[in-house]
């Protein structure tokens, strides 16, 4: 079972990503999936074979101001056409989705809110497309699948994903929810926290909130990800890992494998 989070410093591998394209040859064969990881700063794009292996290196656009749903579609429609032909897309969004329509949008443009995403952006680039919470696709791509798992991502925003036997819980916004001082999860570990308060308070408060989560969750796992899963300087408990922002899009061919209940439309 997890123990507490401590201070103590441990080394992590740098993660790297390209933003140059690199096509996929015609010899390859079967069903190809465009995946794609919206961010309150990036919009991020992989091709993907049928068994999720990477057919490109990653692509990567600021997300643009307004971040409108138009223009953020335009961006996706763009990676499409660098990335060659595919078949069918995996969106992973920052918030609440619920039959491929967009629920919240704490980081996004307030025309995200009850906008039917997976309808438009199909019809946009008239293939099918399957939506789910970015905290849940990138879990898809790590979680063992056994027992209870959390996932937590630490970027603009803090997301989170709750697994149970390889199958996430819908809407679970754990990061709007009350933390300490009357502030919520994300308030305390999102990008602005961790401007303001520095790295070492940002660390402590986040060994705070995972033990806060190990006693509402008893969880087996932890998995932590996003772009600042690498300003992480606590060693963190045995049965918790760090995985990296590809496995944020490799987690969306998964979404072509499971029945979840916030993909049907």
């Amino acid at each position: 079972m997890p123990h507490a989070a401590s201070s103590k410093k441990k080394k992590k591998k740098k993660q790297v990503s390209s933003t140059t394209p690199v096509v996929a040859t015609d010899s390859t064969t079967g069903i190809r999936t465009m995946a794609v990881d919206i961010g309150g700063s990036g919009v991020k794009a992989m091709l993907l074979d049928e068994a999720g292996k990477p057919l490109t290196e990653r692509l990567r656009a600021k997300t643009p101001q307004p971040s409108t749903p138009k223009a953020i579609i335009q961006i996706i429609a763009d990676f499409g056409k660098q990335l060659g032909d595919f078949d069918r897309v995996s969106v992973g969004y920052p918030g609440v989705i619920k039959k491929g329509v967009v629920y919240t949008a704490a980081n996004l443009d307030k025309k995200w809110i009850e906008y039917p995403f997976a309808e438009n952006l199909s019809t946009e680039l008239g293939k099918p497309v399957r939506l789910a919470n970015d905290a849940v696709v990138q879990g898809l791509g790590g979680v063992s699948g056994e027992g209870v798992e959390l996932v937590l991502t630490l970027g603009t925003g803090m997301g989170a994903a709750l697994y149970l036997e390889g199958v996430p819980i819908p809407s679970f916004e754990m990061g709007h929810h009350p933390f300490r001082n009357d502030k919520t999860y994300e308030d305390e570990l999102g990008r602005r926290a961790l401007a303001k308060e520095g790295r070492k308070k940002w660390n402590k408060r986040l060994a705070e909130a995972i033990d806060q989560l190990y006693k509402v969750f008893y969880y087996d796992r932890l998995y932590i990800g996003g772009g600042n899963a690498a300003k992480i300087s606590i060693e963190l408990p045995k049965d918790a890992k760090i995985i990296s922002n590809e496995e944020g899009i490799l987690g969306g061919i998964k979404l072509w494998q499971q029945n979840l209940d916030e993909l049907q439309q």
